[in-house]
């Protein structure tokens, strides 16, 4: 029997994904036109696939792996369907907020956390 994965799980997955994917791009140092046009996307895709709004197959992700010359592993969340966000995920989506953003949500989190497993209750 497998298991079953709610429509919630499923997105929270490609917004992880979709995570990693921006933060190798930003340490590869490429634009998101400059990686769209490495694996014949459009950059408004690559904005959808980084925002986790355009799911993607198997090949096309390890093109993108490729074209960002990261292993296809570390594109992949380490807890795939984990309802909880890491402190560590949550500072990879704040990366580019303003700073005032930034304070507000590390603020809340702070408030949030319960004991010292790091995951957001």
């Amino acid at each position: 029997m497998m298991p079953q994965v709610r429509d919630a799980e499923i997105d929270g997955f490609y917004a992880a994904v979709g995570n990693k994917v921006r933060s190798a791009r930003h340490e590869a140092r490429l634009s998101q036109s400059m990686l769209a046009r490495r694996i014949g996307f459009t950059r408004s895709s690559v904005a959808n696939l980084e925002a986790g709004r355009q799911h993607i197959t198997l090949h096309l992700f390890v093109l993108i792996a490729q074209a960002l010359d990261a292993e296809p592993v570390k594109l992949l969340p380490k807890e795939p369907f984990a309802d909880n966000y890491s402190l560590d995920e949550i500072g990879e989506h704040l990366a580019d907020t303003p700073g005032t953003t930034q304070d507000f949500v590390r603020g809340a989190v702070a408030q949030l956390v319960a004991g010292s497993d790091g995951k957001v209750q």
